[in-house]
């Protein structure tokens, strides 16, 4: 209410639409107070820790009590995001971050991780929401989260128009959807790409935006083939309206408040009525500042034509997780924290210093000899990627080194990185962590460390039990290799049986896809339902091919589809049903080291892959990427196929852990996965050679 009791403006007009609510974005109390005042009936924002938006400003613990409180003030919902994967380490903060929240009176929680499912029922009084990084692109998915009651889902950007009608027609559940700002190339939760190249996660907050950069293809350039065209579906509104849509989202926690306020004020506009030409000229406004063009192309099912588009390259976004220049010429606004770094290399040894928040450390490290200098990175090239991106939402200020061109080897690169955020989160960790707040007896009992289960017996070097392969390549494997077990993808009903056959009594798990749509949902649940007439578990990889398997009664295990990084969520899952469960394949030493050390079931342990780094529905000329490798400057190397009518793209390097040796680290199963190899028997047999310096993901950096 204003002054005297009369109800604002934007109080009006969020009495005028009820039923369809406006969502906007706020990193920092500027944005929220502009979100407002334009009309939002709710916004959304996160604390400066566990949430996928890690380089905004964000909110400190005493903000974030003073942002709901003015935003109840104007009438409107407030919801706080913490939808990213969850260490064992982080999840005491993450509870803290749930009962300071449940204090604050916030309306809704956006979650990704099970861990938190866990926690649910003991804080009744939030609403959960399955964020997008939960990649719900299914009825069957929605279904899932009715019956984990879920109260609302955010929709995968990649739906039709029918697709999300069926998806909003499930009861119990809400649906949003996105209505402006950019895409991805990969469907969201399922990318790998930026963890891939330097340990930096999309699904922990942290993406780096390696799908903006330019890559060439067998020496060809061929610009930036995964830099997507941005979302505008101002005049779709009514559509999504009919669909049965509950709230439409605006993305943007990384821009400035004047741009939140101009695009709230628009899509208000259009929420209450207004019509015509001049709306999408203005939304397109909004977006001119990137140089993309725009599409709500994924609503029609048109979904060529989206990629290509390079836009400008100082100041690349990536849904939004990198900073933006914002709508106009000047700076953003956000009151961010500034580290420096000076990098000196005229010495014997490499002398680093950064400061930030008045915190300033410095420490040397060993120059190495560069023997294969296509996969070294320049030091100049290493202060510009960080330039790119702010850190823990420091933004970067002063970057600079005597010699440029002097090239790191990857390891230290990365270790360059790792130190460089560490010293930046000592330097603002004070109001990170949220302090006097006592956890409720309920959850602290959730939160109690358990016992591994016993058939976790298999140490990290032990021979591996399990292989991963592509029902087409079963036949060749088992001529030479009789595994403990094969886990299959690409299977239709149809092949089960000979498969079957082929394997003998070699044990099978038939893997779900961990991306499915509606018109897919007929053919999984017959597949389902001849493993159960079998005796044949499956392995399920998103919430909804849980729930299909769920309702067929089939044995179910966990895939890398549906990872887990604490062992409260792999208790989770446990009880959901699943006989067993795969630690994430971005996990570094010291995660997988605190999961496995408390995992109460079956654990399995990937020691040998090319994970999809990127997994999308947009349809690419066959010609220009099948079978065709990409390198992107780093000397970064993937290649594409299509697999279940998805374009995937995988690395031409695989990562291998097969030859270390750590006792600490213990699974039931450590799995070798073939898929997306050429020769499946040579990749098994040939185990690394010494001193070779196999990839090891991330399994010797920091995954931040």
């Amino acid at each position: 209410m204003g002054k005297d009791g009369e109800a604002t403006a934007a109080e009006d007009s969020r009495a005028a639409t009820p039923g369809f609510e406006l969502l906007a974005p706020a990193g920092d109390s500027a944005s929220l107070e502009a979100a407002l005042e334009a009309g939002a009936d709710a916004v959304y924002f996160g604390l400066r820790a566990l949430n996928a938006r890690r380089g905004a400003r964000n909110f400190t613990q005493d903000e974030l009590a003073q942002a709901v409180e003015s935003v109840h003030a104007q009438g409107a919902r407030a919801y706080l995001t913490l939808n990213v994967d969850l260490a064992e380490r982080e999840l005491g903060l993450a509870a803290r971050m749930l009962s300071w929240a449940r204090q604050c009176g916030v309306d809704a929680v956006l979650v990704r991780d099970p861990a938190l499912l866990a926690l649910e029922p003991e804080y009744a009084e939030l609403e959960f929401h399955f964020s997008t990084q939960s990649c719900m692109a299914n009825s069957a998915e929605v279904q899932a989260a009715a019956a984990l009651s879920i109260a609302r889902v955010v929709l995968a950007r990649e739906m039709t128009l029918a697709e999300i009608r069926a998806a909003s027609a499930v009861a119990g559940v809400e649906t949003e959807v996105f209505a402006q700002g950019a895409l991805c190339f990969s469907v969201s939760g399922r990318c790998y790409l930026s963890s891939w190249g330097g340990g930096r996660s999309g699904n922990r907050g942290t993406c780096t935006s390696p799908c903006r950069v330019p890559w060439t293809a067998d020496g060809v350039a061929p610009g930036t083939p995964f830099s997507m065209r941005d979302l505008l579906s101002v005049d779709r509104i009514g559509e999504l309206r009919e669909a049965g849509v509950a709230a439409l989202k605006i993305e943007g926690r990384m821009k400035n408040a004047a741009w939140v306020r101009r695009a709230v004020a628009l899509y208000r506009r259009a929420l209450d009525g207004e019509e015509g030409p001049e709306l999408r000229e203005e939304a397109a406004r909004l977006g001119a500042y990137t140089g993309r063009q725009l599409t709500s192309g994924y609503l029609d099912g048109r979904r060529d034509e989206l990629t290509g588009i390079a836009g400008r390259e100082a100041s690349p976004e990536h849904e939004d997780q990198t900073p933006s220049a914002g709508p106009s010429p000047d700076k953003d606004d956000l009151e961010t924290a500034v580290y420096d770094v000076a990098i000196q290399l005229g010495g014997p040894a490499i002398e680093c210093r950064c400061t930030c928040s008045g915190r300033t450390e410095s420490w040397s490290m060993p120059k190495t000899v560069v023997r294969r200098k296509h996969k070294a990175m320049p030091v100049g090239d290493l202060l510009e990627s960080l330039s790119r991106q702010p850190i823990e939402g420091c933004r970067p200020g002063r970057l600079a080194t005597d010699e440029p061109d002097y090239l790191l080897v990857p390891r230290a690169a990365n270790k360059l990185i790792d130190r460089i955020q560490a010293v930046v989160r000592r330097g603002k960790r004070r109001g990170d962590e949220l302090t006097g707040i006592r956890l409720p007896e309920g959850v602290r009992r959730i939160l109690e460390k358990t016992e591994p289960h016993r058939a976790n017996c298999l140490s990290l070097g032990s021979p591996p039990d399990r292989v991963r392969l592509d029902a087409s390549a079963v036949k060749t494997f088992v001529r030479h290799f009789r595994p403990g077990a094969i886990i299959v993808e690409g299977l239709t009903e149809d092949d089960l049986f000979n498969v079957r056959r082929t394997a003998r009594k070699i044990p099978l798990v038939v893997a779900l896809p961990p991306v499915f749509f509606d018109d897919d949902v007929p053919g999984l649940e017959k597949l389902i339902r001849r493993c159960k007439g079998a005796g044949v578990p499956v392995e399920v990889n998103s919430w909804g091919g849980w729930m299909l398997a769920r309702k067929a009664g089939v044995r179910m295990e966990g895939g890398p589809g549906l990872p887990v990084l604490n062992s409260l969520a792999a208790r989770e899952l446990g009880e959901r049903g699943l006989r067993s469960v795969t630690l994430s394949v971005e996990a570094d030493r010291r995660q997988m080291e605190d999961v496995t050390a408390h995992c109460p079931g079956r654990c399995s342990l990937v020691v040998f892959g090319r994970p999809p780094l990127l997994t999308s529905r947009v349809e690419l000329r066959e010609e220009d990427f099948r079978d065709r490798i990409l390198v992107d400057r780093r000397g970064l190397s993937i290649r594409g196929r299509r697999e279940r009518g998805l374009w995937v793209f995988r690395p031409i390097e695989p990562f291998d852990l097969r030859d270390v040796r750590n006792e600490r680290v213990r699974a039931a199963h450590l799995v070798v996965d073939l898929v997306g190899s050429e020769d499946p028997a040579a990749d098994f047999h040939t185990p690394p050679a010494p001193g070779s310096g196999p990839f090891r993901f991330n399994y010797d950096r920091s995954l931040v």
